[in-house]
């Protein structure tokens, strides 16, 4: 006769009970099903990180020092719009709106041509907008100046 036992709010008959209690409790010298004595092992796959070679690096480091000469150029071309504007207002006139005026343009080409402007209004134009595509240069070179991730 099969007694009933309620264990864990499910019920189990005393076979079953005893079937699991076989099957938990194995000695070593016990013989073995097929399926009981294999155990899975499983080998986690870890990516490999990436060790770069001696060239790669030199190369890595040579970009990053042809940027920052970079950079220091562009901050000195900065530095000397800034210095050659705070000079212009200083000896300037007070009555005067523009701190360009008395100032000469001159673009030339290798071939000698030339333009020359006096238009003080022309020359702060120009003086902004390289100014602003110098910081704008900046700002994309200093974005790129990151140690890669190894």
């Amino acid at each position: 006769m099969n007694a009933v036992e309620k264990t864990n709010g499910a019920v189990q008959s005393s076979t079953q009970k005893k079937e699991e209690s076989k099957t938990s409790t194995l000695r070593p010298n016990e013989p073995r099903t097929p399926q009981e004595g294999i155990v899975k092992v499983e080998k986690e796959v870890k990516p490999e990180k990436f060790m770069p070679n001696l060239e790669h690096t030199l190369k890595v480091v040579e970009s990053l020092h042809r940027r920052s000469l970079q950079r220091n150029n562009l901050l000195i071309r900065i530095q000397q719009l800034d210095a050659f504007e705070i000079n212009l207002m200083e000896e300037g006139d007070e009555l005067e709106n523009n701190h360009f005026q008395g100032c000469q343009l001159i673009i030339c080409d290798d071939k000698g041509r030339k333009f020359i402007t006096q238009t003080s209004g022309l020359i702060h134009l120009v003086a902004g907008f390289i100014r602003s595509a110098c910081m704008e240069k900046l700002a994309e070179i200093e974005a790129n100046i990151v140690f890669p991730k190894s």
